[in-house]
This record gives structure tokens, sequence and C-alpha cells, in this order.
């Protein structure tokens, strides 16, 4: 069953120098075609969708809130914040509930404008 992961980073120690870290995130998938900058603010919702022609990794700059999947029966929520990378494959039903205003980066698997129907909306 395909699912929204949370992508666990690797972390050089080498990097744990006083000035900071580098967190290092593995994609599921090596074909990442686009990425980008996206500005949610808090409590604004785009409601439950899903994309049929990519993956989509969302990772966040800045601020928090609340991914969800549609499942049958319920929805299931990953909680998300600043650092953190989260993966969607295509298929998976999704919205994100924003607690705070958010800076994220999506990057996806196939163009925008390449698809025939890049976003497909749940009822």
């Amino acid at each position: 069953m395909k699912r929204i992961k949370k992508l666990d980073p690797e972390i050089n120690p080498v990097t744990l120098d006083g000035r900071g870290v580098i967190q290092t995130f593995y994609p599921e998938s090596l074909s990442i075609v686009e990425w980008n900058y996206i500005v949610t603010l808090k409590d604004a919702v785009r409601g439950h969708h899903y994309h049929k022609e990519f993956d989509e990794y969302i990772m966040f700059v800045e601020g928090e809130g609340v991914y969800t999947e549609l499942t049958n029966d319920r929805e299931l929520m990953t909680p998300v914040s600043a650092g953190d990378c989260i993966y969607l494959p295509k298929g998976v039903p999704h919205t994100f509930y924003p607690t705070a205003d958010c800076k994220m980066i999506a990057m996806l698997t196939k163009r925008w404008n390449d698809c025939e129907e890049p976003i497909t909306k749940c009822e």
C-alpha cells in the first residue's frame, strides 16, 4: 500500500561543529525534474487531492502543520515542521493543514505542465 512517508535524514557527524548541521535526505525516486517554492498561510487548506502522474517530495523550510492521507475509512496524520521532508507517492489522496505560515519546497518526478491532469480533487 502506498502511503505518505516522512523521510529520516542522515546527519554527517563532521557537520556538527558548532556552526549548525547538514541533513541529507535520499529520495525514493531518482527522477526529480521540477521543484516549486510554496507559501501556505496558516489555516489555508487546498483540500484533499492526489497526483496521477508524479510522486512529490515536500521539504519544509519554515512553519508547521499536519499532512493527512485519506484511506478507506479514516485520515492518517503526519505532523511536519521546518527541517522535515515527506514523500507523497502518486495516487495517494492528501492535503495539508498548516498551523502556522509555511514555506516549503515541492519536488516532482514529472513536470506539472507536462501532465494531462496534474491534480485530481477528491470528492
